[in-house]
């Protein structure tokens, strides 16, 4: 007999790996580098809205309490995917890009276990 699916874990591993290419990319620059480099900003960018994809899939499979800390990420890869870019709080953007993932990684990590 085949152990049941768990959709949910693979939405978690790879909100994990979206999660460690965020942090790569902090670690390769600065907020200096986001203000300034259109190229590195439109890829932490992209990667949130990648991250709300996979977080809203993992809400729907797993159905966590509303406190669940995933659930700001479908939010924010709203406002991304559907705001002019003029009109994204870009200085909101490098606070989360910033300080959520170490968090949100520790979090996935202790569902994955």
């Amino acid at each position: 007999m085949t152990a049941p699916s768990r959709p949910e874990r693979r939405a978690l591993l790879e909100l994990v790996a979206l999660l460690d290419n965020i942090q790569r990319l902090v670690a390769d620059g600065d907020h200096e580098r986001f203000t300034a480099d259109d190229h590195y900003r439109w890829i932490i960018e992209r990667l949130w809205i990648a991250l709300g994809n996979e977080a809203e899939a993992y809400l729907r499979l797993a159905n966590p309490p509303q406190q669940d800390p995933w659930r700001f990420l479908p939010r924010l890869r709203n406002e991304l995917a559907h705001v002019r870019l003029a009109d994204i709080d870009q200085e909101r953007v490098w606070r989360v890009t910033v300080l959520r993932p170490p968090a949100l990684v520790e979090r996935a990590r202790q569902l994955l276990r």
